[in-house]
């Protein structure tokens, strides 16, 4: 991978993220530097950054600092800054870090920045873009995880056919830290069997849960709070993680998003799809349900999505209790 000065990795694909990391601190770092900083969270200190990025590299060409989940690519949201227990002239101030930090980023540093959401039109981003290097890890199409799960199963001296590895790939998804799991799992249960087969993915894996929670936006259309809950808790029977199933939740209520603004631009089911690299049925249900969502209402709804998983991380409500009535709030 070819080292910029500045980088910015962003996208829901969070596989490619830690890869595009990892490829980082092996290239620039090394293991174990002493020339290798990290910062994490919404809470970062932006000066201390500023500190580390300046400092030069210790028997070393260049040194590393990575910025990972600070948050500060999204839209600026005043009440989104307040319920973080940010003030409007702290989140000015970390902006203005920010930039101070690229423009007196030096040429012995390399600055990365990892980032599940980002807004093209920040300031921030677009320094980024005419500097160094912006990546979106977005989802592959289905063509490429065939081709990337042939391959792992084939290191691990398993043989499996197109038509398995596309069963697999309809009861998944083709999000690569979920079919990770599944696949590990097939591994372990076929033991010394050469090939995998149909029956070794159908006994080790769950229906797509991309498709169940569609399942369960269809029942809150309708306001069938019964079946909203039926659903989610046929989730959580498969030992889902709350926390995951408000991601892959938030997933699709973006994706909705997305859909209706390029729906809105005049493109076409096919073109959404390829645009968005999603199935087609994905952009069909998403397109279905809009009837029942304006796009403000959507946005109101990731709004809460994000604020329900900021109260369960920092504990001010228990995690299966604020999932459910999040999810009775949508349905009414």
């Amino acid at each position: 991978m070819q080292i910029d000065n500045v980088c910015l990795f962003y996208g829901e694909e969070a596989y490619k993220r830690r890869n595009y990391k990892e490829q980082l601190k092996k290239q620039v770092a090394g293991p174990g530097s002493i020339n290798y900083s990290f910062f994490e969270g919404k809470g970062i200190d932006f000066s201390a950054v500023y500190d580390s990025v300046v400092t030069l590299p210790f028997f070393a060409e260049k040194r590393l600092v990575i910025v990972e989940n600070s948050g500060k690519f999204k839209a600026s949201k005043k009440s989104s800054a307040q319920e973080e227990g940010e003030g409007e002239g702290d989140a000015s101030f970390a902006d203005h870090m920010i930039e101070k930090i690229l423009k007196d980023l030096p040429e012995t540093t390399c600055l990365a920045f990892f980032e599940e959401e980002v807004n093209r039109s920040k300031k921030i981003y677009k320094l980024i873009a005419s500097k160094g290097k912006v990546i979106e890890c977005a989802p592959d199409g289905r063509d490429k995880v065939l081709r990337w799960l042939a391959k792992g199963f084939a290191a691990d001296n398993k043989k499996i056919r197109q038509s398995t590895a596309e069963l697999l790939i309809d009861r998944v998804g083709t999000n690569y830290d979920r079919l990770r799991r599944e696949y590990e799992k097939i591994i372990a249960y076929a033991g010394d069997e050469e090939v995998i087969t149909d029956e070794h993915v159908l006994a080790v894996t769950s229906e797509d849960i991309e498709s169940r929670i569609f399942d369960m936006l269809d029942a809150m259309c309708v306001k069938n709070k019964a079946k909203v809950l039926e659903s989610y808790y046929g989730l959580t029977v498969n030992k889902e993680h709350p926390l995951y199933l408000l991601a892959m939740i938030r997933i699709q209520f973006r994706t909705m998003l997305q859909v209706a603004e390029l729906d809105m631009e005049g493109s076409s089911k096919y073109q959404i799809a390829s645009r968005l690299k999603k199935r087609d049925f994905i952009v069909e249900k998403s397109l279905r349900n809009l009837r029942y969502f304006s796009r403000d209402r959507l946005i109101e709804i990731l709004d809460k999505i994000s604020e329900t998983d900021m109260k369960i991380k920092t504990g001010d409500i228990d995690e299966q209790i604020g999932v459910e009535l999040m999810l009775l709030e949508f349905s009414s």
